[in-house]
């Protein structure tokens, strides 16, 4: 995701198939018969997604990815063909202006700034910043006034390092990727990482590792696939067939596949809460 929500203070990421009510299958046939977009005229939706953005989105021998498999289920329910642009944001934003693209297929974050530039689609998974912690540590730390003078794990280059080492100074520790902080916190070289829930949950799922998910350092983040200021109507279609996504049965497979539980439900932690 783009930008970084306010830490300072602190306190501040269904059913089975057979059930499906009838209404969403009349909402997948809608979806087919309504007249046509013209980003989908040809039957081709073209979309971009970050080439290096894991676990969302990521090129690891295949293009592959949360977002990746979400964006292929989706052009199922639209009845179209993908053509993929995997490519850095700036490029991306770039295409989608200059209609090479119709939608960027990751959730990025809601932020005023990328309001301004973008349209959002509904969100098909709940996500926030959060501390995580090692399993066997029973400490509170629900702001950075209480890691002062801990030793705090962040990916580098974010405005969260910018937030920590502003409040917290040299016991900052960046790092150039969130697993290597993760990798420090299972050892025990840390007392706590700040990250996305998601983000952690990947990882913590993928890598069996040894710790957990706490408290919330900010409200829910506001994110979705974004279209082109002022393409209402793409953004409203797209919006449809995430609902038949998210009611249709198909999304949590796709969901525990990458982070072990449905994430469009909110919940913030990965070891207390049932899944």
């Amino acid at each position: 995701m783009i930008d970084l929500p306010n830490i300072e203070g602190g306190g501040m990421t269904r059913r089975n198939f057979l059930q499906v009510p009838l209404a969403v299958c009349a909402a997948v046939t809608a979806l087919s018969v309504k007249a046509q977009l013209p980003e989908l005229k040809d039957g081709v939706l073209r979309v971009g997604v970050l080439t290096n953005y894991k676990p969302f989105s990521f090129l690891e021998g295949h293009l592959q990815g949360f977002d990746v498999d979400v964006m292929r289920r989706m052009a199922t329910i639209l009845q179209v063909e993908l053509e993929i642009h995997n490519q850095g944001l700036a490029s991306l934003s770039k295409k989608l202006v200059t209609g090479e693209i119709a939608v960027i297929a990751n959730q990025l974050l809601a932020t005023p700034e990328n309001r301004r530039q973008f349209d959002f689609v509904r969100s098909y998974a709940s996500n926030q910043l959060v501390c995580v912690q090692h399993e066997e540590d029973q400490r509170d730390f629900l702001s950075l006034d209480d890691l002062y003078g801990k030793k705090l794990g962040v990916l580098a280059n974010t405005g969260v390092e910018d937030q920590a080492r502003s409040a917290l100074g040299q016991s900052v520790l960046a790092f150039p990727s969130i697993d290597l902080a993760f990798k420090d916190l299972s050892d025990k070289k840390l007392d706590a990482v700040l990250e996305e829930s998601l983000i952690a949950d990947y990882y913590i799922e993928r890598d069996a590792l040894p710790i957990k998910v706490t408290a919330p350092f900010a409200p829910p983040l506001s994110a979705g696939w974004a279209v082109q200021k002022g393409n209402k109507a793409l953004a409203q279609r797209l919006s449809e067939a995430v609902l038949v996504l998210l009611r249709d049965g198909t999304f949590k497979p796709i969901s525990k596949k990458w982070f072990g539980y449905d994430v469009s439900r909110p919940n913030v932690s990965h070891t207390s809460l049932p899944r």
